[in-house]
Order: C-alpha cells, then structure tokens, then sequence
C-alpha cells in the first residue's frame, strides 16, 4: 500500500497512519483486509441449492453470479482479485469449496468434459478474466456480448453440453438476478447481487 492511501486510510478511520500498520501488518495488511471482506461479502451472495434441476444452468447462475458481483463492486473487487497470493483468505477457500461441489454434481449427473480440478481453474480465470477486462474498458468501449460469449465458452469448455449461444450480438449479458435466483435474501436484490 503507498503512503497516499495508508494516510486516506487512517483518515478514515481517525487513526494516525503508523497505526494502519500495526492492526494490519505489514504494506499489505490493509489490502489484504479489503480483500478478505470482499472475499466474505461475496461468499454471502452465493446460493448454494442441495441438488438443482439442471447443473449446467447452475453452473451459468453461479458465473452470472461472480460476474455481477464484481461489477457491483469494483472497489472490492479489484483488490480481491489483483493479488494472485490472495487465494489463501478463508473465504476465498469457502467459496471455491461451494465451486467444486457444483463441479462434483456435474461429474456425477455426466456432464463434465475435463476433470474437475481444472473445471475449476476455467470456471475462476473466465470469471475473474471477464470482470477486470470489464471493468479496464472504457465505458463506451464496453459490448455486453463479451461477458455472454466467455461465459458460454466457459461453459463448453468444462461441460459435455455446447454452447447455447451461436450469435452472441449486443444484447444483456445476464438474466436479471431476480429471473435466475427467485429464492434469494430480499436484501440481495436491494443490492443487485444474488
């Protein structure tokens, strides 16, 4: 973290900039807290259905769902996903876990294509991928088409099932969160996340 932001930081927090540091660690201490809630505020909005109707189609909510998520908050989100040694958070391995059971369910209803460890590598990079490409487009230079084209990709790329669009145009990347997860926390609507 720089000076600059230390000092907005404890601003914030009416602290004194030293001690941003000794609550938090070293340089990365406050990042690696911004992470970690935006790690746990994401594991909140995930639905975790014991045994959907159709996996594939869980599998396109669950991407809509970490797609929008950091859409939603890119302040979050940027930190979360920046840091490639990040992935040791707890909630991080929460959610990944949640991940590898809708993976699990695929291989067990026939319709993982590749094994299941890189199903999930695929399934995070395309997420992941998606969301910072997103969000380092200008606005204007932003084709919703992006956003369904890798999704579907993601999904013929693990799964036995191709992809449901062959024309991805410029049209809305993502059902509404409302049409996707009708079972969800009204607060998550409020806050357009599912």
């Amino acid at each position: 973290m720089d000076r600059l932001l230390a000092r907005a930081v404890a601003e914030a927090a009416g602290l004194q900039p030293p001690a941003i540091y000794r609550l938090l660690g070293d340089k990365d201490g406050p990042l690696d807290a911004v992470a970690e809630h935006g790690f746990t505020a994401f594991l909140a909005t995930k639905h975790v259905g014991p045994d959907p109707r159709d996996p594939v189609e869980d599998l396109r909510a669950c991407w809509d769902v970490a797609v929008e998520y950091g859409l939603a908050n890119p302040a979050l989100y940027t930190p979360m996903c920046s840091e490639p040694t990040r992935t040791a958070s707890a909630s991080f391995k929460a959610g990944m876990e949640i991940l590898m059971g809708r993976i699990r369910r695929l291989a067990a209803s026939g319709w993982l294509r590749v094994d299941e460890e890189l199903a999930a590598q695929i399934i995070h990079a395309t997420a992941r991928g998606a969301v910072l490409t997103w969000l380092s487009l200008p606005v204007h230079g932003r084709n919703p088409a992006l956003l369904t084209t890798l999704r579907e990709s993601m999904v013929a790329a693990v799964t036995s099932q191709g992809p449901s669009v062959q024309d991805a145009g410029r049209r809305a990347p993502l059902a509404p969160c409302a049409q996707r997860c009708p079972n969800r926390r009204p607060s998550a609507v409020r806050s357009n996340t599912c």
